[in-house]
């Protein structure tokens, strides 16, 4: 009996019948699942029928109550916890399944935080990447699918990360940049994540956000910009300067 099955004692088909019958019985769950005004524990009741059937096509369903939020956020979290837990229990053989929802959808925190607890980092740095390269236009849903991704980066310290979010600090969206900035932070021990990080900052063309952000950071952090003082020192705005030991201060 599986995860769902110890909860609710059961929920197996009947095994009569052949794939399409699980089909459309994967059909019916699915819509009562992505359902979110049907009540919680009629939810768990389909989520615990979709991991017993447990196809792809199951998995995938159950995947889709990472889409939505309900209006109770303690409700909310308890069942996308109840889904992380049984599509982690599932192993290596949901990987194919994770990563093909993470490649088309916008929510992928949950999916992507499972993948990475199965596969590891390296295949979750891949799949993202993937998703990202697969992005072919800057529409709405694009653009939120897009800084979903780029947002996710920095919990990767990966070298290919680096390098991807060294090129997205250039970015036409300002948005992307700035996620691209703060992913940059986390690999400040790297030399050309500081360079791209300030290359931003003295750029004449970039926004007040952005450079506020950078700045923020890197007085809270104390980062050394001795070697950019000249540079720096006609872009900076007024409130901030560079003390003698490279590291930059508001004025008082």
């Amino acid at each position: 009996m599986g995860f769902f099955g110890k909860l609710f004692g059961g929920g197996k088909d009947d095994g009569e019948g052949g794939t399409a019958k699980e089909d459309k019985q994967v059909l019916k769950l699915q819509a009562k699942l992505m359902n979110k005004y049907v009540q919680t524990n009629e939810r768990k009741r389909v989520m615990a029928l979709l991991s017993e059937i447990g196809s792809d096509a199951a998995l995938t369903a159950l995947l889709g109550r990472f889409k939505y939020v309900t209006d109770g956020s303690i409700v909310d979290e308890d069942e996308k916890e109840l889904v992380y837990e049984v599509i982690k229990s599932k192993g290596p053989a949901v990987i194919p399944v994770l990563r093909r929802f993470i490649d088309t959808e916008i929510n992928i925190y949950w999916p992507l935080r499972a993948l990475t607890e199965i596969g590891g980092e390296e295949i979750a740095v891949e799949t993202l990447l993937e998703a990202l390269d697969g992005i072919t236009d800057r529409f709405d849903r694009s653009m939120e699918r897009m800084t979903n991704i780029v947002s996710c980066f920095r919990d990767y310290d990966q070298p290919a990360v680096l390098a991807r979010l060294i090129k997205l600090a250039k970015d036409d969206s300002e948005e992307v940049r700035f996620l691209s900035v703060d992913g940059l932070t986390t690999f400040a021990q790297h030399q050309e994540a500081v360079d791209a990080i300030l290359e931003r900052l003295i750029d004449d063309e970039e926004t007040g956000r952005v450079k506020t952000y950078i700045m923020d950071t890197l007085i809270e952090n104390r980062w050394n910009v001795k070697k950019y003082k000249k540079q720096l020192s006609d872009k900076l705005p007024e409130a901030y300067f560079v003390d003698d030991t490279g590291v930059i201060q508001r004025r008082h």
